[in-house]
């Protein structure tokens, strides 16, 4: 019996220490899991700045580019059309 007895005392600590490990371990597994969710968060937080200022790049890159579509369409008008005109203007004012 008391063999019996202490079989079962042995198993019976055996269960408890390494309920105590497990325990342990869960506590550190749910802390490091919690310090990669934050980290995660920090970087899903980073990304969406980026995608933020890639958004604000783009907007003012197509602005940019439409202002210098303007000139090179104002600079034509002024190099090829303008002079035609003025030329027109000068020969209709002599034959007058």
């Amino acid at each position: 019996m008391k063999k019996a007895y202490d079989k079962i005392s042995s198993k019976t600590k055996q269960f408890v220490d390494l309920r105590h490990e497990n325990e342990a371990t869960i506590m550190m597994l749910k802390a490091t899991m919690i310090d990669k969710q934050t980290e995660i968060d920090i970087h899903l937080d980073t990304i969406v700045v980026l995608k933020q200022e890639l958004a604000t790049t783009k907007i003012e890159m197509e602005k940019v580019n439409k202002k210098l579509f303007s000139y090179l369409t104002s600079s034509y008008v002024l190099d090829h059309i303008f002079p035609k005109q003025t030329k027109e203007n000068e020969s209709g004012e002599k034959s007058c």
